[in-house]
């Protein structure tokens, strides 16, 4: 069943042609990845689909019944709710149940013998069995904490930009709608996130379009590449690996095409050039042949980002950092936000920055870049050094006139010319190599793209010819083709690299030595992302035997406690698991396994328990002590059952 058609459609942005007499079906349960260069009109399809966008030309036909979710990269979400009000927003009766039984228990909290309070409660846990509501709380809770968001009421207005496109994606997935539509859904989540993510989608029963940087992601839940580029949009079936086999077979061809195209074209040419008397008698429609021929348009491939600098002379002191410490804004006397960080970085150095989201990892970079000041420590850095910068924010976009500014005034406000492989070139010069033509460099910076404008930025930052590069999460918003590019100067580039990234390709294939956040601390390992994985997986593994070992020494009471401080941290844990570019699923330990048994047994006991209260609180006797036990038995219920999820997903 068709779920979207567009047919024949055509999209403009001022000059510039997104795509014309476009034809696509999406069909129910259909996996597709959309792939082309920043600007090429990705983002403005997934909002036609949506509804969002008009179509100069053509048709969009929908289905009356579909539901569907569109997460876009600059998702908005309304102030004046909290995250649980807002995931929550497409689920109808459900969404107002859990959010009122939510507010009940946070009230109760404070006011545990409240006897409206308790009487609230008990007909809300009623008309949530009624509904089976319990279920969505569960999921939606189950969601969040996988995104790395535990405050459930915590108010929108108050969250970063980062924080709300996860609540946006969460609320996307919350819904599981019949078709989900997400725009670079990788962004602002860190290294576990986006794996769960991709088993998440890969699970997914419904249809899915998909526009993403991550290569991995785009690999393993794809079934289908349409590229779009250059106005055309092209359909390759298999997921991207599949699609790069294509791709190049079909580059052959095209080549192959056209030489031979050209090779004819020159003979005829040639007869052309001879006198009358030696054409034959055919000449007229021979003639009309190679005009037709000469006026037939020429396929013109789109340019590639040119990335290269000319090297500044770096010394052999970098950057030195010695007991450096950095605490929390606002909150000097709590537990440092960066602890006795000590190293020396060197020329030479390819480093990857890895962590959950807030521990720190941004903060660092800015640490070294001057733009926050160490609570402690020492941070010298060397005499030749010429930082170049690229945050995640570019604030340089918002400074002086912001976006009203041209694009060559911006790269022209850091330098006006720069030496290019031996040789001077002019800022408009350096701005074609980086795909940006003479016309498109005197708009505005608010007509760009998201990936236009981080390309613009990394050109801002290379035409000042650093020797120091700090990126934080380089790959947002950069199409594939860029990040290839980029990749390659990155391995040519001479000097020190420190990159921040949730990105796994890109830091399998530009670093070789982790530092890995934990608990503020930062762990140094040796290789790269997959290497960390799989040291990490050989150390849980060392875990698992010696915690085995240990097991039949103990008593069962012991054991229990045991497996209670050793699973405190499932979110560590999951990161262990990983292996092998994420394409072997985790498996269930011994311990777990038996954990789960436990489980299976416990759960039944928990809602049987639930029921017998939710009944005895119908007859109107000792409400408050019943409602207080009610609650703490949803509780236990909720982290009994979000360990079994958890479990649940691992191979027995």
């Amino acid at each position: 069943m068709t779920l979207i058609s567009l047919i024949e459609a055509s999209k403009d942005f001022g000059i510039r042609t997104l795509f014309s007499d476009l034809t696509l079906h999406i069909n129910e349960k259909e996996r597709l990845g959309l792939i082309g260069p920043n600007g090429a009109g990705k983002s403005t399809l997934l909002k036609v689909l949506a509804g969002m966008e008009p179509i100069q030309a053509g048709k969009r036909r929908c289905s009356s019944k579909l539901s569907m979710a569109l997460v876009d990269q600059n998702s908005a979400i309304r102030d004046g709710r909290t995250i649980i009000e807002e995931v929550l927003e497409n689920c109808g009766e459900k969404r107002n149940l859990l959010i009122r039984f939510n507010q009940v228990v946070e009230r109760l909290a404070n006011h545990p013998k409240d006897p409206k309070l308790l009487a609230e409660l008990g007909e809300v846990s009623e008309q949530m069995d009624k509904n089976e509501a319990w279920n969505l709380e569960r999921q939606c809770k189950e969601i969040l904490q996988k995104l790395g968001i535990s405050e459930l009421n915590k108010p929108v207005e108050s969250l970063s930009g980062g924080y709300r496109k996860r609540i946006c994606l969460a609320s996307a997935l919350v819904m599981n709608p019949d078709l989900l539509l997400l725009d670079e859904p990788t962004n602002h989540l860190d290294a576990i996130g986006v794996e769960w993510l991709q088993n998440w989608l890969d699970h997914y029963d419904g249809a899915l379009v998909l526009v993403t940087h991550d290569r991995y992601v785009l690999d393993k839940v794809t079934s289908k590449i349409i590229e779009v580029d250059e106005g055309r949009a092209q359909t390759f079936q298999g997921n991207y690996n599949s699609y790069l086999k294509q791709k190049a077979e079909q580059d052959i061809s095209e080549n192959a095409s056209m030489e031979k195209f050209k090779g004819v074209l020159r003979r005829e040419l040639a007869w052309l050039k001879q006198g009358p008397k030696a054409r034959s008698t055919k000449q007229k429609a021979r003639i009309q042949r190679i005009t037709q021929m000469k006026e037939k348009p020429v396929k013109v491939s789109r340019g590639k980002i040119e990335l290269a600098t000319q090297s500044r002379r770096i010394g052999k002191k970098v950057i030195e950092a010695k007991s450096l410490e950095l605490a929390f804004e606002n909150q000097p006397n709590s537990e440092p936000l960066i602890k006795d960080f000590t190293y020396s970085f060197n020329p030479e150095d390819r480093i990857g920055i890895i962590g959950p989201n807030g521990c720190g990892k941004s903060s660092l970079l800015d640490l070294i870049a001057g733009k926050k000041e160490p609570s402690n420590g020492i941070l010298d850095i060397g005499e030749t050094v010429k930082l170049g910068y690229l945050d995640q924010q570019t604030y340089e976009l918002g400074m002086g006139k912001g976006l009203e500014r041209k694009v060559i005034d911006f790269v022209e406000e850091a330098a006006s010319q720069i030496d290019y492989n031996n040789k001077k070139i002019s800022a408009s010069q350096l701005l074609e190599k980086f795909l940006f033509s003479p016309a498109e460099q005197h708009s505005t910076l608010s007509k760009l793209s998201g990936g236009e404008k981080r390309r613009l930025t990394l050109c801002r930052i290379l035409i000042q010819a650093p020797n120091v590069l700090l990126l934080d999460e380089p790959t947002n918003d950069l199409d594939i083709q860029t990040l290839s590019v980029l990749e390659d100067f990155l391995e040519d580039f001479k000097g020190c690299v420190v990159i921040v990234s949730h990105d796994r390709y890109f830091l399998d294939r530009t670093v070789d030595r982790i530092f890995n956040f934990e608990n503020g601390v930062l762990k140094q390992f040796e290789g790269n992302y997959s290497n960390f994985i799989e040291k990490k997986k050989s150390e849980e593994n060392k875990a698992n035997k010696q915690l085995y070992s240990n097991q039949s020494k103990h008593k069962p009471n012991e054991t229990k406690k045991i497996n209670s401080e050793y699973f405190s941290d499932n979110r560590s844990q999951s990161m262990c698991r990983n292996n092998d570019q994420f394409d072997k699923p985790a498996r269930r330990t011994f311990k777990e396994s038996k954990e789960l048994e436990q489980i299976n047994q416990q759960l039944p006991l928990l809602e049987k328990k639930k029921e017998s209260i939710e009944s005895a609180l119908a007859t109107g006797k000792d409400l408050s002590l019943l409602s207080q036990e009610l609650a703490e038995v949803v509780q236990q219920l909720n982290s009994v059952e979000e360990r079994w999820l958890e479990l649940s997903e691992l191979e027995p």
